[in-house]
């Protein structure tokens, strides 16, 4: 999450740059994703999204908030920066103002069914025009794919661990049925044993070792 620095008064933050450094700000921070320059398009920009955001609400800017609906634009122009095209000077004006529109319009939405305000923490929907996962959702699933591949890791060492402690011949059956897939007749014959002895061998050996898998991820080994 971005830092969101706080706003001071709407007056203060009427005062701000052309629009070709506002759409500079924007291009940049979309090619780096970098915290110091989305700080530095907030402070370029806040003003005229503050601006506009009290434009938009017009007599319902009383009954909402609108430092923290320029707060919940800004998440979304970090979240969704891929979906802005500096086509021209204007562009990052557009953009925002029709992100800023609406949000201002779904605050205005909930206020009249009596849902609560939207916080900064909450699900914020996309204003924008890339429908593709922000960087949020891309890092949280990035995040579950690298412990769901050390989950795995974990789990084949426990196993490697588990199948070491069989007895050789437990070993021998297990890797001639489930590893090499013969037959029970065909891997009794490399064996040197009859069949039904061979089944049962393999399936005692598949017990033993499912419970010290059982013993080891439940922490007694």
């Amino acid at each position: 999450m971005p830092r969101v620095v706080a706003l001071t008064s709407p007056q203060a933050c009427l005062d701000y740059p052309a629009d070709p450094h506002l759409t500079a700000h924007m291009a940049r921070f979309r090619e780096t994703r970098a915290a110091a320059d989305f700080d530095a398009l907030y402070c370029a920009a806040r003003g005229s999204v503050l601006a506009w955001v009290l434009q938009v609400a017009g007599r319902e800017a009383r009954a909402l908030d609108p430092f923290e609906l320029v707060q919940d634009t800004f998440v979304n122009i970090f979240r969704y920066a891929e979906g802005f095209r500096p086509d021209d000077a204007a562009s990052f004006r557009r953009w925002a103002r029709t992100i800023a529109g609406n949000v201002v319009r779904r605050a205005l939405r909930n206020r009249c069914a009596g849902v609560p305000t939207q916080r900064l923490d909450a699900t914020v929907h996309s204003e924008a025009q890339d429908p593709r996962p922000g960087p949020a959702e891309g890092l949280l699933a990035g995040e579950r794919a690298a412990e769901l591949r050390r989950t795995y890791a974990l789990l084949l060492a426990l196993h490697g661990a588990a199948y070491a402690d069989l007895a050789p011949r437990d070993r021998a059956a297990l890797q001639l049925i489930e590893v090499e897939g013969l037959a029970y007749r065909a891997a009794a014959e490399r064996l040197g044993l009859g069949l039904s002895n061979t089944k049962m061998i393999v399936f005692r050996a598949r017990q033993r070792l499912a419970q010290r898998l059982a013993r080891a991820l439940s922490g007694e080994a």
